[in-house]
């Protein structure tokens, strides 16, 4: 029993750290195709038991709302498994695009802080 939970701690943190999204050219990407990239990872993202998961994912919902884009969306490519950590390196980066819409960067800071804490409540 040691052993597999050895070896999925293992799997789970080399996959953590192999983890991130491929660095594109400023503007390639806008910040609803971060935001929404970020939604779909938290979709299929591993759980926590405190809901942090959850909560980020209603507030990336709400900062797409916030922007009211009617821009058809692209998909960020990033390497490895849909997980937390990838959602917050995207909810990071559309961040610091979102300085024209106070509404939807405040909505992404509150989901950033989420997942934020479910990280460091994992450690």
């Amino acid at each position: 029993m040691r052993l597999k939970n050895f070896l999925l701690a293992t799997l789970m943190f080399t996959g953590c750290a192999t983890t991130s999204v491929e660095r594109h050219e400023p503007g390639l990407f806008s910040v609803r195709d971060y935001l929404k990239t970020a939604y779909d990872t938290l979709l299929v993202a591993e759980t926590d038991t405190d809901g942090h998961r959850i909560r980020a994912q209603l507030e990336t919902k709400a900062a797409l709302e916030a922007l009211d884009d009617a821009v058809p969306v692209r998909r960020v490519p990033f390497s490895g498994p849909p997980t937390m950590a990838v959602a917050l390196e995207l909810l990071e980066r559309s961040e610091q695009e979102t300085t024209q819409n106070v509404l939807a960067q405040t909505h992404t800071r509150r989901a950033a802080a989420e997942l934020r804490q479910a990280l460091t409540a994992r450690k």
